[in-house]
């Protein structure tokens, strides 16, 4: 490739590289809190899914520059699949990511009706996740939920304001179920222990789906990957066994 084209390809790409890396550092702080909505809609996003594109595109034109002017068209035909490909892995991450905060939300719910039932406080269950509970999108959740609180924000104020950052279902249900126990002023207890019920019932239902794909999954790639390579490995000595026959 000419020098000036390749300073030209150089220049576009550090310039492409600025916005790509903040739309990066954005969804990286987006996945460490949980923040679904920011994942539905990430800042400079375009420029991430290009920067992607040119990732994937790089090894390709550098082990196909032996081709000549194929190994341009190798790189671009890599660069668009990388480009197009993108959206599929960010949904892939949302919905781990989501499905790891409604995994969490059966300890935390354990937890904080826990306290609940002692005699505690709501403050006081939040408290306790965030010191007893591993660490997590959802624990960090209830960390800003009490720095919220000792800035002076009601407590169900701080959970509207976290909801509204998560985005997660199931915690939305959980906000709008204690704020109606606090409106009502029914048993917090008992709704938080029922809560608690519900979402290790589902959780253990999502481990019985998993159970139940796991061997199809381990059939595919018997089929796919093991059987090929048997046959590769074995078709080796066979070949020398059937020569010997032949010369025979």
């Amino acid at each position: 490739m000419p020098v000036p084209l390749l300073a030209i390809c150089g220049l576009a790409l550090f310039a492409l590289s600025i916005p790509a890396l903040r739309g990066i550092n954005d969804l990286h702080e987006a996945v460490r809190g949980g923040e679904l909505p920011r994942l539905a809609a990430p800042l400079h996003w375009q420029a991430v899914r290009a920067f992607f594109g040119v990732l994937v595109a790089l090894p390709v034109w550098l082990a196909t520059q032996s081709l000549g002017i194929a190994a341009l068209g190798a790189a671009l035909a890599a660069a668009g699949l990388g480009f197009a490909a993108a959206p599929q892995f960010l949904q892939a991450s949302r919905r781990r990511l989501e499905q790891a905060m409604v995994a969490e939300l059966a300890l935390h719910l354990e937890l904080m009706a826990l306290v609940v039932e002692s005699g505690g406080s709501l403050g006081a269950a939040l408290g306790t996740c965030v010191e007893r509970a591993p660490a997590g999108p959802l624990r960090r959740a209830w960390e800003g939920v009490l720095v919220e609180t000792c800035n002076g924000t009601d407590i169900h104020e701080a959970l509207r304001n976290v909801d509204q950052r998560l985005g997660v279902r199931a915690v939305s249900t959980l906000v709008v179920v204690v704020r109606n126990c606090e409106r009502a002023g029914a048993g917090l207890p008992l709704v938080l222990r029922e809560r608690a019920r519900q979402a290790a019932a589902g959780r253990f239902a999502r481990a019985e789906r998993l159970a139940r794909a796991a061997p199809l999954k381990l059939w595919a790639t018997l089929m796919l990957c093991l059987a090929p390579c048997t046959l590769l490995v074995l078709a080796f000595p066979m070949a020398e066994a059937l020569a010997a026959l032949l010369d025979r």
